[in-house]
């Protein structure tokens, strides 16, 4: 990365609290970005129902979203060591509340495009922001995890509460969901701790050299970019499998959103693997993520479907967090969390579209493809950590 100018404000010396309180909050604002990304089988429903648009019209006005959470990503890795994290942050919460309150009075099809696509981009900044600032936590593995608690605990809820509360709307309320929580997201940015800027290192801890990578990093920085790609590229078209061998659409879809609740178990079993045995239990729970994706194919019958769906989440939740603190670990500053941030959201973007090449000529070879997928992302991360079965074990943990 480029050598970036003095940020608006220096920061501490110290790194934060790693208070429980801290993690929480960090975590919750972190949330705001990509929580549209946890409830799209909602918005999807919305933008068909409510919105009056088409199934492929739905489709883009999710992928608009996605790809400018993308190009928000890629941005953070210029913008967020240039500009001061707070205020940088309140701003991009307030432009998720008013491209999320556009959205619920928008008419057509173009202009939810638009308003979506910048959402996206305000999101995908907020994700370099926040996971800049757990990169600088005493343990980024704790602040993952309790990320990714929240991800599908509030994934889950989310989805019902809107298909709930759309019965007494006429349009939009999916939107309004995600005004409320961004809402809750800038009264706890106001109460954070003050954090060192991203893009400069925490004293005491490592930091990566500044326009070089080390190959460990971009192993696992590649490892997430396949292992996202692989996961909504399959989860993109769970439902539809699910119609495939003769379950209803309502089926697949309640399916889907009560079997988000199997991930708040797998994020709080990483914290305890974490704690107890380090990094190394990362690569067999990755490969046990790529596996369960066979489960799908058991489907016929609906409870062995609901117990597919169920172990895909669960394990997904169990392999993210560590994942990403992986990334965050060797560098303080930041710099590799945003990283990360931008391959995950290059992979969310990147595995549906393939998936829908691959599932068009069978579901075989999309599960498969997903698999083999899930399989090399675990050998990646196999190699980034070759030789920690050597170091003492208050290095490893």
């Amino acid at each position: 990365m480029p050598s970036a100018p003095a940020p608006l404000s220096a920061g501490p010396e110290v790194a934060p609290p790693a208070t429980l309180s801290v993690y929480v909050m960090v975590a919750m604002v972190a949330m705001a970005g990509p929580l549209y990304i946890d409830i799209m089988p909602a918005i999807i429903a919305a933008l068909r129902t409510e919105y009056g648009l088409s199934p492929a019209q739905a489709g883009y006005v999710a992928a608009s979203n996605g790809y400018g959470s993308t190009f928000g990503a890629l941005a953070a890795l210029f913008l967020v060591p240039r500009i001061a994290w707070r205020p940088l942050s309140a701003a991009l919460l307030l432009a998720l509340v008013v491209a999320d309150l556009a959205s619920m009075g928008a008419k057509g099809f173009e202009m939810l495009v638009v308003l979506r696509f910048l959402h996206g981009v305000a999101g995908g900044l907020l994700v370099g922001v926040t996971y800049a600032l757990l990169a600088q936590m005493a343990d980024p593995r704790r602040g993952f995890g309790i990320l990714f608690i929240f991800h599908f605990g509030f994934g889950g809820v989310g989805i019902v509460a809107s298909i709930f509360a759309s019965s007494f709307f006429q349009q939009g309320m999916v939107f309004a969901i995600l005004v409320a929580f961004s809402l809750i997201a800038l009264v706890l940015l106001l109460r954070l701790p003050t954090f060192r800027q991203p893009g400069t290192g925490v004293p005491g801890r490592k930091t990566a050299p500044r326009g070089r990578w080390p190959v460990p990093l971009m192993a696992r920085i590649g490892a997430l970019f396949l292992f996202q790609a692989a996961n909504l590229g399959l989860g993109a078209f769970l439902i539809g499998i699910a119609v495939d061998f003769g379950h209803s659409a309502v089926f697949a879809g309640t399916v889907v959103a009560f079997s988000l609740g199997a991930g708040v178990p797998g994020a709080l079993i990483m914290l305890m693997l974490s704690r107890r045995y380090g990094w190394m239990p990362l690569v067999p729970v990755v490969a046990a993520a790529g596996l369960s994706k066979l489960l799908v194919m058991a489907g016929a019958s609906p409870a062995l479907y609901a117990l597919a769906v169920a172990a895909i989440f669960f394990t997904m939740a169990i392999a993210l967090p560590y994942g990403f603190a992986l990334c965050a670990r060797d560098d303080s500053s930041g710099r590799a969390a945003v990283l990360a941030g931008f391959a995950s959201k290059l992979g969310l973007a990147s595995g549906p579209a393939i998936a829908g090449i691959l599932y068009s000529t069978g579901v075989n070879l999309l599960v498969g493809t997903a698999v083999a997928t899930v399989m090399v992302a675990a050998g990646l991360f196999a190699f980034s950590l070759r030789g920690e079965v050597a170091r003492p074990a208050a290095e490893r943990s």
